[in-house]
């Protein structure tokens, strides 16, 4: 709970020094930062950077990603697959011997 409540803070704290370096820059409004960074909006706990620090996903690590949700699909796909048959077929055996 601790680590929460630090990371909240901090979290909170850099949201503030961003919205006070994009509204001195001029740039509240407009470029690739959040139009909604004002007092009104102190909730927000992560403010997008602006589009100069853009930081991309290499097709590598895409591709790794990718395959090993695939993967993980698979493994759940066949067991839930077995688990129906079994429900079905526990449920199919009660109606017959009903």
């Amino acid at each position: 709970m601790e680590g929460l409540q630090k990371l909240i803070s901090k979290a909170s704290k850099e949201y503030e020094s961003a919205s006070r370096s994009l509204s001195e820059s001029g740039r509240g409004g407009g470029g690739g930062g959040l139009s909604a960074l004002s007092s009104e909006h102190s909730g927000v706990l992560v403010a997008r950077v602006p589009r100069e620090n853009v930081q991309a996903v290499s097709l590598w690590t895409c591709s790794k990603l990718c395959a090993v949700v695939f993967v993980a699909g698979v493994v759940v796909g066949y067991t839930l697959k077995k688990r129906v048959r079994r429900w079905a077929s526990k449920l199919l055996r009660r109606l017959k011997d009903d």
